[in-house]
């Protein structure tokens, strides 16, 4: 996709931008479930889960020409504020 002005380009990002929240919120929301499947605080972090993810989407990064540094950094990031969603909805339920 090549622009020839910002403000096409901007339009373009935000219909992106758009796109991300709505999926975001629906990732989310899977983990306010996940918070509450879960029986004990001590399952909320998995780091072989979280390893897991990383290495997948490392290799998905790549398939799709970005840095996969790039996209661990914002995963990482992602997952972090994950699992403090999970601790406060699971320390809201006892």
């Amino acid at each position: 996709m090549k622009f020839n002005n910002m403000q096409d380009l901007r339009e373009e990002l935000d219909l992106l931008d758009n796109k991300l929240i709505v999926l975001i919120s629906k990732r989310f929301k899977l983990i306010e479930q996940a918070a509450i499947i879960k029986d004990d605080e001590s399952k909320i972090r998995d780091n072989e889960r979280i390893e897991s993810i990383i290495s997948r989407l490392r290799n998905l990064a790549e398939e799709n020409s970005i840095s996969a540094d790039t996209v661990e950094k914002l995963w990482r990031f992602i997952i972090e504020l994950s699992i403090d969603l999970e601790k406060e909805i699971f320390s809201k339920k006892q």
